[in-house]
Parts: C-alpha cells; structure tokens; sequence
C-alpha cells in the first residue's frame, strides 16, 4: 500500500505542479502584460537618463564607456522582444473567435513570455544604474593621451633607458633629444614623461612646446598650467621670476621644451640652472649642444625595418595579413622609410581597403616628389599626400585651411573662416556650420592628420610635418602668397602672381606697411600679423579685391580703416583681433557681413554704425576690456545674431528698455535675438537683469553675474554659469531656464535660498559637474534630501564639489541620499565653514567611490569627517575611499577622529558631546576607513 502511495505522490508531482503552473499563466495573463509594461516604462526612464549623460558628455567632447554602449544595445534587445509580446498580445484577441482553445493556448504563450520579460527588464535596469558613463584623462595625464599610438621598440627602448639614467645622474641638468621631423621626438619624451610619472621618479611634469616663432610669455603659460600656477605679474620678466620660484620649491619636477628651433634662454623663461631636471627636443643637434647648453644629447633615427612593419601592421589592421594584400602592403611600408609619422598616417589611411585602392597607394608614394625637396623630405610629402587623398571633399577643405593658420589652431578661428569661405554647401546658419566643422576635425584627428591640444578644449594642433606637406598642397589647388610662423617678407609677389592669387597670408613676419593697391581680382581670402606696429592702410588698398570673402588683420594699430573697405561687397568674415583701433564705424557699409570679430582689441567705443550689420551672425568682443560705451538699441538691432562672445569686455549695463533714454546699451536688448545660440556675457550686479529675459535657445553659454568672479579661468564645459544674486527673484525666467541644463556653477550670496538642490532645480541637476558655493549665509543645507524619494537621482555626474565662506552651512546634505548620488564625485573642498561639524555622512561617505581629492580648512567646531548614521554601517563594515590621492586638512582644532563612531547626541545649543570617555587622538584615520595606497 505504501508503494501505491509514493507512485501516486510522483504522478501527482509530475502532472499537478505543472498544470497549476499552466493555469497560473492564463489566470495572471492581463497582470503579467501590464507588470511587463509598467517594466518597460522604467526601462524607457533608465535608458533617458542613460542617454542624457551621454549627450552631454559628448558636448565635452569624452569618450563613452564601453559598458555603456553594451547596455543600450541589451536594452534595444529587450524593446524588439517586448514588442513582439505585446503584437502577441494582439493577436490573441484578433484570433479569439477560431475557439476558446487557440485562445487559450495563444494566452498561455504570451503571459509566460510576459513574466519572463519582466524579469530580465528588472535584471537590466538594476544594470543601468552607471557610476559614470564616459571618462576624461586628468590634467596631468593629458600629456600621455594625444600621441596613444606609442609601441614599445628596441631601437626605442635602448634610448629610453639612457635617458632614463641621464634623469638621475645628479651631475646632469638638461639633456636634448633630437631628430628629423616626423620620426618621433615628442612622442618619446612623452613616454618618458609618463614613465616617470608611473615611476614616481618625479611628482610633477610640465611639458611646453617652443615652435618656430619663440613666444616666452605662451611658454610660461604653458609650464604653468602644467603645474596649476597663476601669475600675478604680467612682463615676462615677472613671471619667469614666479615660475623659477615654483620650479625651485620641489626637487622632482621634470621640464619638457619641445621643438627649439633658435638660441632660448632657460633662465629667461624662468627655469632655474639647478633644482629641477630639462628635457629639450629640436630637428639640429647643433641648436641643442651650442646655443641651449645641453649635457647630454641623444639622437632618434627611423625605426627599423621589422619594428616600422609592427607598427605599420598595427595601425593598418588585420586585413594586412592576408596573403593578396601582405606583399602589396610591405610594399606600401617600406617607402615609408621607417618615419612613424608616415607609417601611422599611411596605414590608417588604407585601413580595411580593397587590393587595387592599396596598389594605387604605393604608386602615389613612388611618384617623383617636387624637386625643391630632398628624398627624405619627399617620403614624408608623398606619405602626408597620401592620407590627403583619401580624405573627403569637405574635410580636405578643412584640412588645407588649417594649414593657412598656426599650429595651434583655435576651433572658433576656424569656424570664422570656414563660414567666411562658404566652404559648406546647403549650410546656411552659423551653427549648422558649427556642427559640419566639429564632425569634419572628428575625422581628421582620427586620420592622425590634426590633434587635439593638450591645454584647452578650444584648440587643436596641427604638426609641423603635416602642416609643411598641407602647405605644399595648398599651393598645388590654388595660387596662394603664404609667409607663415616668423618668416620674412623679403618682397611683394609680382603683379601676375597677385592677380591669379586666392590666399595672401603673412603670419608672424616682420612687416610694418602695406602696399598702397593690390590687383588680386580671385583673392578671397587675406590675413596679415602685423607685429604690434602702426599702420596707415591707403585708401584705395582694398580696391582690387572685389571678390573678397574673408578679411583678417591682426596685431595692428589702426587709427583708421580705408574707404576702399566698402567696396568688399562679398565679405563675409572680417577679424580685427589684437588691434589697437580708431575710428572703425565704415563696417557699417558692409551690408553683407556675417561675422565680425573684435578679440582682444583696444576699442573704447563700439560705432552706431555697427546696428546696421543686420546680416551678421557672430558678433566676438572677448577681451575688449576698455570697451565702455556700446551705442542703445545697436544690439537689438542685430536679430540674425546666432552668437555673442563679450566675456572679460563690456560691462556698463544700463537699465530700461528700447524706448527708454540712456547712453548705453541695455540687457533688453537681448531679447530681440531670439536666434541665439551661444552667449558669453559678464553682468556686474543682479540688480539690471530684466525679469522677463529668457534664453530659449541657447546651447552654449557662459554668463558671469556679479562682481567676484575672474573671466580668466579656462573653460571646462560648454554651459557655465557664476551668480552673486541679492535676491532669490532674480532666479527667475532666462536664468532658472538654463540652470535646468548646467554643466558648471558657481553661486556666491543668494538671499532667500535655504537649499540648494530643488530650490534651484527640481530636476535633480542632472548635468552638472562642477559645483561651487561661496560667501553665503543663508544657507543651511545643500541638498535636502528628505524631500527626495527613495530612488530619486541627484548629482549623478558631478566631478568638483567646493564649498567656502559658508558661515551657517549646517551639513551638506540633511538626511539619508539615494545610493548613485555622487557616485562621479572625484574632488571635494570645503573651507571656512564655522556651523559644519562634519562633511560626510556615512551614507553619503559609502557612495564616493571615485574620490580623488579631499581639501578641509578652517571649519571651526568640525569634529568628525564622516559622522556614522544609526544603523547605516555595522562596527566590522569598511568605507570605502580607493581612488583618494590627496587628503589635506588644516585648521580644525576640534577635528578627533576622520569617522565618529561614538554615540552621541545635538545639544539644545547646538554642540556634539559624547557619551563615554574619547581614548584616542591622531591619527586621524580610522579603522573602519580605507583609502588605497
């Protein structure tokens, strides 16, 4: 009986359970179909969030995680799976009158389909919840980054190593490094540089390029930025004695001078003859034993054969390998004669091509270059040319008009002249202009063929091989007078050769007068340096030019312009930048100008004349800062205006509107550019912004209110905003608009505003990356966060957090946060602030997982870094800090432990006591607290 019984049980375990289970789906189908729903719908919020990080880290121009780009992909899989559940879903209802039994059966399918859908949705938005999205190198490790194609060769190494020893030889101060252009200078000291950086043979690098036009006060700068140092004093001589006092204080700094071309003198510069260690790099070795005083040089030549191999089959990819194409492609590398810089920008540009388009490439390199060149010169032409011809139409366009500029290239520069140049067609707006030249740089810097700077966002580089061989292009598409980096004008082309003549362009030569006329009938574009000298340009100068689509005069003192300037009738684009200038108000006559470019001039007064421009689309007055008077209503007037730059220049705002007497122009004005894109703009008191000013459209911006803030700090974002508002009201309209999108603030006195975070934006600050908060004694908390649901995400990219002068500022955050807040939080500084006992709560200490740095100063009753919440961490639980590089606390002389772990309690007068006797002392750190060695 008892074997009847368990058969029974089996029999009912294999048939029971699953009919149950089948039931169990048809009972539960419509709450399955909508539990899958609701599902998707968080997974739509998730993927947003997801993407809005990703649309604003690449404004910034960062690279996006791979994990990332992984996720949205699972999550377009699961979107295609769920549609197919819900068309189910449908059909099951089309299908119900063929009988109860296909529709049950068709039920069952999509409800247990359902439930599984619901389960992997949850998996993958548990998934979703990224720390950060995308990565950025800091600035130190910038130096490393631009040239990333570096392999480790023999011929390399061995001289890496020498020069490793010559580095702690404390007999030797400066050592040169030097070769032909292109073979690889720069990007070797750079591996040294990382290497003693990785080493910790030195704490600091500062790596400056010389070039052919020697710039002291930009070499300074260089070095500067390199070691966060700001001068004080402006004369090169002033400087240098700054930067020698900072080389000085600390025995492990390495200087890199990259690419000396003449005699420089170090000490000039403000490198001191001993305590810190030079590296120089120059194309002659005579420039470096004779006139800069090397100890000890070492020459590069061209790779060896198997080692130019590696590294051209690296860069060209795995379709080398294949037997048709290897012979043809070993062909191919060896005219590169072993020079990296054409082995990297041939093979990247043959990269995944077919068999016949890499025969033709080795017939381009063998043809014959141009006589005036030797053999080597004609392989690096023939290499550069190649990575030319491969490129497209308008990113050749690109290409040649960089080479018309420096080397060091400023993205806005090249915007002016592209769309000067009309280069695009069916591109009509500035910034659809703005968007074809950032994708077409895209490209040529993934050709190797420009690079990115290593000091701003703003700029590129172009290297000086390239931009050779872009000239010798240049000339070959168009006729062209080019003098370019500090070379001479020994005289004028001939009278034939201006009138064939599209490009004149003096750059950095000695030139102190202009003809009096220039028969140039094809010209389109003209640009000169004038060296900081006066010029009196004739009045008939511009008269032959008809044709004349960008004008650029630099680094003139001009009290005047010609009269001839009206006749430039196609004019598109004229720049009078670093000009000391006069009467200007004959640019009112160009009816047809678009963009007009004032940067870093002396003008105190902008002309009447200039409302008339009523075609023009940008409008650059950065750096006039003795500008005083901008005529009423000249602003307004200018309704095509798609960009306004007047950072560091005007500030005398005057209240009221268009019809409204005044002397000056008006923030009102404003509002009749209802086409702007990008504003920079300084205001100097709250008490003039209109409350109806709104900026609907702006995209980029950086705008300054009040009067503490400094212009000269280098921009990291593209949406930036600094207030010292007297009152919470002025946060209304246009200002509380764009705080919604913030990538930067700053916020100094702001009366009414107890809280950051929801007063400000309700959002949740999605955005932003750099917060800080000064001077203010209002508030108490920056983020209140018992408003917040559970799961509500706050400040889930920002990287800089600093607070100063916060005399009331009770606790950063009040009350327990969501888990991903602050989980890209890489620098926090907080000083000066009297009522804050402690920074961190536990909860909040166990989300900073990326912390960097930690700075703490001057806070008076602070007692605790982290204070421990009831029942947040167990006494064995660890925090975690593992990225911490730098802790610096001073002047807190209550500070006893960096964790409280004690029980205590708020007093009715505020203070923290204890319960129990304190047994320790310093060390700060405490056992429950881990910060990586």
């Amino acid at each position: 009986m008892e074997i009847v019984i368990s058969i029974a049980a089996k029999i009912a375990e294999y048939t029971v359970e699953p009919v149950g289970q089948c039931l169990g789906y048809l009972f539960y189908y419509s709450s399955n179909i909508q539990n899958m729903k609701k599902q998707v719908d968080k997974l739509q919020g998730a993927r947003d969030r997801v993407q809005h990080s990703i649309d604003a880290a690449i404004r910034d121009a960062e690279e996006i995680e791979a994990d990332v780009k992984m996720w949205l992909e699972n999550v377009d899989v699961i979107m295609g799976k769920v549609k197919e559940v819900l068309e189910g879903e449908e059909n099951a209802k089309m299908r119900s009158f063929n009988g109860a039994c296909l529709n049950l059966k068709l039920r069952h399918q999509q409800s247990k389909k359902a439930k599984k859908m619901v389960q992997d949705i949850d998996e993958v938005v548990k998934n979703g919840g990224f720390d950060k999205v995308s990565f950025r190198p800091p600035s130190q490790a910038t130096m490393t980054t631009t040239y990333k194609d570096y392999m480790t060769f023999e011929s390399r190494m061995s001289i890496v190593e020498q020069l490793m020893d010559a580095l702690g030889d404390a007999n030797i101060n400066v050592i040169g490094v030097w070769g032909m252009p292109g073979v690889g200078k720069t990007t070797l000291v750079r591996e040294v540089a990382k290497q003693v950086k990785e080493k910790k043979i030195f704490n600091e690098v500062a790596i400056a390029e010389v070039t052919q036009n020697l710039d002291l006060r930009r070499i300074q700068g260089e070095l500067a930025d390199m070691l966060d140092l700001k001068f004080e004093k402006e004369t090169v001589r002033g400087r240098a004695i700054r930067l020698r006092e900072r080389l000085s204080e600390h025995n492990k700094i390495l200087v890199i001078l990259d690419d000396i071309w003449d005699k420089l003198d170090l000490e000039e510069v403000g490198i001191p003859s001993k305590g810190c260690k030079v590296v120089v790099t120059s194309r002659n070795q005579d420039i470096l034993s004779c006139e800069i005083g090397t100890q000890k040089d070492f020459g590069l030549g061209v790779l060896r054969v198997e080692e130019a191999w590696s590294l051209f089959e690296m860069m060209a990819g795995e379709s080398v390998k294949e037997p048709n194409l290897r012979p043809t492609a070993t062909k191919v590398a060896k005219e590169c004669a072993g020079l990296p810089i054409a082995l990297v920008t041939v093979s990247k540009a043959l990269k995944n091509k077919s068999l016949y388009e890499w025969k033709d490439a080795l017939h381009l390199l063998r043809r014959p270059a141009p006589e005036h060149l030797t053999k080597m010169q004609s392989t690096i032409y023939s290499s550069i040319r190649l990575s030319y011809s491969h490129l497209g139409s308008q990113e050749k366009k690109i290409f040649l008009l960089c080479s018309q500029m420096s080397s060091s290239i400023v993205y806005l520069d090249l915007l002016k002249y592209s769309y000067g140049l009309c280069l695009f067609d069916g591109i009509n707006t500035l910034e659809d202009t703005r968007n074809r030249l950032y994708r077409l740089v895209r490209n040529l810097r993934d050709s190797c063929l420009l690079l990115d700077c290593r000091h701003s966002r703003e700029h590129l580089h172009m290297h000086d091989v390239v931009r050779d061989v872009a000239i010798l292009i240049a000339s070959k598409h168009c006729d062209m007078f080019m003098v370019g980096d500090g070379g001479e004008v020994n005289e004028w082309p001939d009278v034939d050769a201006l009138k064939r003549c599209t490009i004149f362009s003096i750059d950095g030569g000695d030139i102190r007068e202009l003809p009096d006329e220039m028969e140039c009938p094809e010209l389109q574009l003209f640009r000169v340096s004038g060296g900081n000298h006066s010029f009196q340009i004739a009045e008939t100068f511009f008269k032959g030019m008809g044709k004349l689509k960008v004008l650029d005069l630099t680094q003139m003192k001009l009290s005047s312009l010609p009269s001839s300037l009206h006749l430039l009738r196609n004019l598109q684009t004229l720049c009078l930048d670093y000009c000391v200038l006069g009467d200007i108000a004959i640019i009112g006559e160009l009816k047809n100008l678009e963009i007009l470019s004032l940067l870093n001039s002396e003008v105190s007064q902008l002309p009447r004349e200039i409302g008339l421009l009523t075609s023009i689309r940008l409008l650059d007055l950065s750096g006039c800062s003795k500008l005083e008077v901008i005529p009423p209503n000249v602003l307004s007037r200018l309704v095509q205006l798609e960009a306004l730059y007047m950072g560091n220049s005007f500030v005398q705002w005057e209240n009221g509107g268009l019809n409204i007497d005044r002397t000056n122009a008006s923030l009102t004005e404003l509002k009749h550019l209802s086409r702007l894109i990008t504003l920079e703009i300084q205001i100097q008191g709250a008490n003039i912004l209109p409350k109806d000013l709104l900026f609907e459209k702006l995209e980029r911006y950086r705008i300054f209110v009040g009067d503490v803030w400094n212009w000269s700090d280098k921009p990291e974002t593209s949406r930036e905003l600094k207030l010292k508002l007297n009152t919470s009201l002025h946060l209304q309209g246009g200002i509380k608009m764009l705080l919604n999108g913030i990538e930067h603030l700053c916020l100094d006195e702001l009366k009414g505003v107890k809280s950051i975070l929801y007063e400000l934006d309700r959002e949740g600050f999605q955005q932003l990356r750099h917060l800080h908060v000064q001077n203010n004694a209002e508030i108490k908390h920056i983020i209140n966060s018992r408003a917040l649901a559970a799961t509500e995400i706050v400040f889930p990219v920002l990287e800089k957090f600093s607070v100063k002068n916060m005399i009331n500022l009770e606790e950063i955050c009040h009350g327990k946060l969501p888990p991903t807040t602050f989980c890209n939080l890489r620098i926090v500084k907080v000083e000066h602030c009297d009522q804050l006992k402690f920074v961190f709560s536990s909860s909040m200490a166990k989300c900073l997982l990326q912390l960097q740095e930690l700075e703490i100063r001057e806070c008076s009753v602070m007692g605790a870094v982290v204070i421990k919440e009831e029942g947040d961490i167990e006494d064995g639980d660890k925090i975690l800090f593992p990225q911490l590089r730098r802790l610096a606390l001073q002047c807190l002389p209550k500070l006893i432990s960096f964790l409280n772990t004690q029980k205590a309690f708020i007093t009715e007068a505020g203070e923290i006591t204890y319960e129990g006797r304190l047994d320790f002392h310093m060390p700060v750190l405490h056992e429950q607290i881990s910060i990586k060695e």
